[in-house]
């Protein structure tokens, strides 16, 4: 009687786990900060699949650069920190997005 009553708690904590990471890029989203030449790369493991991500960089002044999404997702980085301007440019999977590329924030498509 008890392994009845375990194996629907199992199950529905399996469920929320598979479920929970089908709402996640897989793999790494890559981007630059600093110097054009010698900035820091940053990146975001696994990042959320829905919403926008704001990326944290050290001056928010200074936006993120050299963007690769080495994701199973597509990414559209924004320019502002919102994922609401305007200005955005959509990277496919497994792709960079082009010199000149700047962002703030981003968000994946599941």
């Amino acid at each position: 009687m008890r392994l009845r009553a375990t194996v629907p708690v199992v199950s529905a904590a399996l469920l929320l786990t598979v479920a929970g990471s089908a709402f996640a890029a897989q793999g790494d989203f890559i981007y630059q900060v600093g110097d054009r030449e010698s900035g820091a790369h940053h990146l975001l493991v696994d990042p959320p699949g829905r919403g926008c991500v704001r990326l944290p960089l050290p001056d928010p002044r200074e936006p993120a650069h050299h963007v690769d999404n080495r994701t199973d997702s597509t990414a559209v980085v924004f320019l502002d920190e919102r994922c609401q301007s305007d200005v955005y440019y959509v990277v496919p999977a497994h792709s960079k997005a082009p010199a000149g590329v700047l962002a703030r924030s981003v968000s994946f498509s599941s």
